[in-house]
């Protein structure tokens, strides 16, 4: 193939949108192209390319393994271009690129951090900058962080440091038991807590070993990814398990349960991202927000979300 050009770059970016939507029909919506266009663009690009990098038509979307290895490569090439932007703006000065924000679930009713005005102030000093956000779990957030994908990233349940990644201690949030308002424990204003035994206990894969220890459990009934799934199950009567207390509060068809050895416990939240980062001008301006909202924030808390001082405790809370 000859050497990259522009147009290369456009026909791979559609390309990269059209896979990720699953196909023509969805990247139609996403990018707001027809389809006879978005076809025409791949046929331009697998020319430009020398091979098939899909299949398409009454049967359906599929990539080909070229296509599969070429969707690959664009992650990289893309990073690698968003990171010279990223460069460029803090050696000109100006802001402007590309910031990748990574953060845990079920931030948004956590009124008390409020990231949403966080991104609001950062996105008014830096409005040419393009923020892009990534729901990642606890377990692959370092690795993201370390490998260059995420500039940034607002999560919790670190145990210890990583060499090569600066944590910056935020809040900590509290995680209570809940079950359905129709279960048995519901009823009960305190419960024993080898009485939780009894009952199928939904666990988040990267907690479950140390949730099921507080209450007693050998194994799960559930284990899920995400908060949004186990308050599904909790939801549906047959389970209990731990929710961030912010989060469970918003949903009435949930009770806590109070228990007599107090199974509560907070969950320290950080943020993330490489030694040395804050040389980028984006990752400088919005650590610099960040900072400012938990001074702001340092007198005021609630029993649910408390503020974080020091480095990461080797053993959880």
């Amino acid at each position: 193939m000859r050497r990259v050009h522009d147009i290369d770059l456009k026909l791979l970016r559609t390309f990269r949108a059209i896979v990720e939507a699953g196909g023509l029909v969805g990247a139609q919506l996403t990018l707001n192209v027809s389809q006879s266009t978005l076809s025409t663009q791949l046929a331009d690009l697998e020319k430009r390319l020398g091979f098939r990098v899909c299949y398409r038509g009454r049967s359906g979307f599929a990539l080909t393994k070229a296509g599969q290895q070429t969707y690959d490569a664009c992650g990289d090439l893309f990073s690698a271009a968003d990171r010279f932007q990223n460069t460029a703006a803090s050696i000109s000065g100006e802001l402007k690129g590309v910031l990748r924000l990574g953060i845990a679930d079920a931030m948004i009713t956590n009124r008390a951090w409020d990231l949403s005005a966080i991104l609001g102030e950062f996105n008014d000093r830096a409005k040419k900058t393009v923020i892009e956000i990534f729901m990642d779990s606890p377990g692959n957030m370092e690795r993201l962080v370390i490998e260059g994908a995420r500039d940034v990233t607002i999560a919790g349940a670190f145990t210890r440091k990583t060499v090569g990644v600066v944590y910056i201690p935020l809040f900590s949030e509290q995680h209570a038991i809940f079950c359905a308002n129709d279960h048995p424990l519901a009823s009960q204003e305190l419960v024993e807590t080898a009485e939780l035994k009894r009952y199928a206990f939904v666990a988040r894969r990267y907690l479950h070993r140390y949730d099921l220890e507080r209450v007693g459990h050998l194994n799960p009934g559930a284990v899920v990814e995400e908060i949004e799934s186990q308050a599904l199950l909790i939801q549906s009567g047959r389970f209990i398990g731990y929710l961030p207390v912010h989060y469970a509060d918003i949903l009435p068809s949930l009770t806590r349960v109070r228990t007599t050895d107090g199974t509560d416990y907070y969950s320290p939240f950080y943020l993330l991202h490489k030694t040395n980062a804050e040389e980028n001008l984006l990752v400088r301006n919005f650590v610099n927000r960040v900072r400012e909202f938990k001074i702001r924030k340092s007198a005021q808390h609630s029993q649910s979300i408390q503020p974080l001082e020091g480095g990461i405790d080797r053993k959880r809370r």
